[in-house]
């Protein structure tokens, strides 16, 4: 007999009780360590949230920071970011300088290239440079099947320093083809928006209040152009002479944002609008790019050069979708089934 106390119990039963008290000791020690692996475990997955280490830039989205001392926290104040993203103050098309994907620095090589290949093309059509942009909202477009989604829709810039000012800001939209989404929306959002299409057949009229259509296209040159059925006849004028012409009616104020949806003729504008320096009277511009799939490869180098160029001058890019309804199988540079359009954005950084 052992004696507890005031109680009395038998050995067997006062072995059973260690037993007992001694297995209980080690499931909490267990349980100490177990509990104690898991607490690391959950700040290190806190530690490596996209938006508070490096790993922003696989997604592209948030600009990184490599004070350790700042991953505490998702939300900094407005000082914090604007500190931490230069493209909107210097007018960089990536936060980071070094020559490595995707800086200016590794473009401007790669773009400049010989040896620049099909997929390198692709890449830079898709590259998306979303961190120089905080706030981007898409506009317009219209919702289609097979896949489903949303077609037309342009992207525009909502930061302060970029942002169109409701009630001020001026809108040209190129390409209408009877879908005003977008022309609408720039409408309800604040805007003037003047739009253009000649092969609507509709002669100029005010749309809405504030949509004043024009019947006429967008070119390199001002020429009266014979369509393919060569019956039809279309006006076309430069950016330079429309703007001239409709600075009466809305003044010489800034294009807030210029729309470009002109199936394949942006290769023609394009360097017209730098030659003739329209490319300063521009704050946004949302251009859908039309690749064609029987160009040689050294053609489509020389497209992206064209692009490239723009970069260049000052307009920094924030964001690029491909078209998922335009698919094209591009022979001279080994692909296939890939998109061969790609609506970019970009906002004019000097005029910041």
């Amino acid at each position: 007999m052992a004696r507890i106390g005031h109680f009395s119990i038998g050995m067997r039963e006062a072995k059973k009780i260690c037993v007992r008290l001694f297995l209980s000791v080690i499931i909490c020690v267990v349980m100490i360590i177990f509990s104690t692996f898991f607490i690391q475990m959950s700040t290190t997955h806190l530690n490596t949230y996209p938006w508070t280490t490096s790993t922003a830039n696989r997604y592209n989205d948030r600009p990184t920071s490599s004070n350790t001392n700042e991953k505490s926290s998702h939300y900094y104040p407005d000082a914090y970011w604007d500190s931490r993203t230069p493209s909107l103050t210097k007018g960089n098309n990536q936060d980071s300088g070094t020559n490595c994907c995707c800086s200016d620095s590794y473009w401007d090589t790669l773009v400049d290239s010989d040896v620049l290949t099909g997929t390198q093309i692709m890449d830079y059509f898709m590259w998306t440079n979303r961190s120089s942009c905080r706030l981007a909202h898409d506009f317009g477009g219209k919702v289609l099947g097979n896949p489903s989604g949303k077609d037309g829709q342009k992207a525009v810039c909502i930061d302060p320093q970029v942002a169109p000012k409701p009630e001020e800001c001026l809108v040209y939209s190129f390409g209408i083809n009877s879908e005003w989404s977008f022309d609408e929306e720039m409408e309800q959002y604040g805007c003037q928006v003047f739009a253009f299409d000649p092969s609507m057949a509709m002669e100029p009229h005010d749309h809405t209040p504030g949509i004043h259509f024009y019947n006429w296209g967008l070119g390199e040159r001002d020429e009266i152009l014979e369509t393919s059925d060569n019956v039809t006849k279309w006006q076309m004028y430069s950016l330079s002479s429309i703007y001239k012409t409709l600075s009466v009616r809305h003044g010489p104020k800034i294009i807030d944002y210029l729309k470009m949806d002109i199936e394949g003729s942006e290769w023609k504008v394009l360097p017209d609008v730098i030659k003739t320096g329209m490319l300063s009277k521009i704050r946004q511009l949302g251009l859908e790019i039309h690749l064609p799939d029987d160009y040689p490869l050294d053609g489509f180098r020389k497209l992206i050069r064209q692009v490239r160029a723009l970069e260049s001058m000052g307009m920094v890019r924030f964001d690029s979708k491909y078209n998922p309804w335009y698919i094209s199988n591009f022979t001279h540079l080994q692909l296939v089934n890939q998109p061969a359009g790609y609506e970019i954005a970009w906002y004019n950084s000097q005029l910041l």
